[in-house]
């Protein structure tokens, strides 16, 4: 059996997760459909990043590239919210202007998303915020389907 590429894995966990998220959304489970987006933006994210960019799969099991401001250390691509940030530093490598630029929008909406709210009581979960996420998650996983579907960057 072959081995799976990471950024399929990406990719699947991708879809995954946006699925799962408006399942709970439709169900107004709020706090649990935004957690979900934002790994399902981060997921399509880290899959474009390792299919159009200098991005390689590090010993840490992150995806990484050397950093720009110091070859001799790497940066290391996290979750989504720091997404916005990581890219930016990166936008000049092979890929990284055009992955930035169809990005950065909609990776802005999830500056203040943090992968430790799921230990929160889920009030910070407001209708607005989530609905604003979820537009923004499948909008990245409709760049990144076009993508694959085109072999290129929209």
């Amino acid at each position: 059996m072959p081995e799976t590429l990471q950024e399929d894995q990406f990719a699947k966990a991708a879809t995954r997760h946006f699925h799962d998220a408006d399942y709970l959304h439709t169900d107004s489970r709020l706090p649990s459909a935004d957690h979900l987006y934002g790994f399902a933006a981060e997921c399509a994210a880290k899959s474009l990043l390792l299919r159009f960019t200098d991005v390689a799969m590090g010993p840490s099991n992150k995806p990484e590239i050397a950093d720009p401001a110091d070859p001799e250390n790497s940066l290391q691509f996290g979750h989504v919210n720091q997404l916005v940030r990581e890219i930016r530093l990166m936008a000049h490598g092979r890929g990284g202007a055009p992955l930035y630029s169809v990005l950065d929008g909609d990776l802005r909406a999830f500056r203040k998303w943090n992968v430790s709210t799921r230990y929160s009581d889920g009030t910070y979960a407001q209708a607005e915020m989530v609905e604003r996420r979820r537009d923004a998650a499948r909008r990245i996983l409709c760049v990144h389907e076009q993508a694959l579907l085109n072999g290129k960057l929209p």
